[in-house]
């Protein structure tokens, strides 16, 4: 017996010809193509950041004159600081959040911690590794202006630091649960101060009661007195009066082109680092009752006491 499909005319088997050359879609218009969806190219970029004195690269074995309002000399001991949040402008207009590389030791979730000294000549009490970059990736077109925070976000400065991800298990940059982390740790001697002058930006006036958990608690600054710690159940708080994160805005900043400049010389030129208020730790410690932080918060962008935040001038594009 022969198989049906012979005993069809040429004239019935030409539409399915005609079907298989134009392949036939369904009534109602042409079938879409049925393929995965493709995740926007990205693309790597570099933020660069650099330390200065007053336009001279920062070097732990230098010393800097004309410093601050009394034209003191300056002997660098650290500098470190966190940044989170970075955003780059895109030709839209829109700030593109930075998705940071989790490289286990420098980034960690949105954060990132530049480090300058390198543990030599006065930075002894630091270490020798140094990180100059940030490095994440953006959805691949052009960027003009970059958008950053200088500090730890609220969820990640109250936890235990002994279980933290590296960069903030740093004892060296850790006051205590409630107070949470030194934002910065900007250290030196000045001609008025030559045991020490300190800026440690941080968090303040911290209440309230978060969630309950065990963790190793800090009692006591390492800077300034013994630190011990032991295991308790405790609440971290739920918010800060004085949060103490500075924005950072650098509206033409090209990351091919640019690199995001810390100038000490610009965070002390309204202060005298020569002299200290009485009966305090040396230096601005973020209290909202020291005035040694008063012209530092000033060129921070924040406000302190009576003054309203302005622009900040710590930081810059060159």
């Amino acid at each position: 017996m022969k198989s049906p499909l012979l005993h069809l005319s040429h004239s019935a088997l030409l539409p399915f010809a005609l079907c298989s050359l134009l392949a036939c879609q369904p009534a109602g218009g042409p079938a879409q193509a049925q393929t995965a969806p493709q995740s926007a190219a990205m693309q790597d970029i570099e933020i660069r950041f650099a330390a200065a004195v007053n336009g001279e690269a920062f070097d732990c074995g230098k010393s800097y004159a004309n410093v601050g309002t009394s034209g003191s000399v300056l002997t660098p001991l650290d500098f470190r600081f966190y940044v989170h949040n970075l955003r780059l402008v895109n030709a839209a207009g829109e700030a593109v959040p930075l998705q940071l590389v989790q490289d286990g030791k420098w980034q960690h979730q949105n954060l990132a911690l530049l480090d300058f000294e390198d543990k030599s000549a006065g930075c002894s009490s630091g270490n020798p590794d140094t990180n100059f970059v940030v490095k994440g990736k953006v959805p691949a077109g052009t960027y003009k202006g970059l958008n950053f925070t200088l500090g730890v976000p609220f969820e990640l400065n109250h936890q235990d630091m002994n279980r933290a991800a590296s960069p903030l298990n740093l004892s060296s940059l850790f006051w205590n649960w409630r107070g949470g982390y030194k934002f910065t740790r900007i250290d030196f001697a000045s001609t008025g101060q030559p045991n020490g002058y300190s800026i440690h930006l941080g968090s303040t006036g911290c209440t309230g009661m978060g969630t309950t958990s065990t963790m190793r608690v800090q009692h006591g600054d390492e800077d300034h007195g013994a630190v011990t710690g032991s295991e308790s159940q405790v609440s971290p708080p739920a918010q800060c009066m004085h949060p103490n994160r500075s924005e950072v805005t650098l509206p033409d900043f090209e990351p091919t082109q640019y690199t995001v400049v810390a100038d000490l010389g610009q965070l002390l030129r309204a202060s005298n680092i020569d002299v200290n208020q009485p009966d305090t730790a040396s230096g601005c410690m973020s209290g909202p009752d020291d005035t040694d932080c008063q012209g530092i918060f000033q060129q921070l962008g924040l406000p302190f006491g009576d003054s309203s935040a302005g622009p900040q001038g710590f930081f810059s594009q060159q």
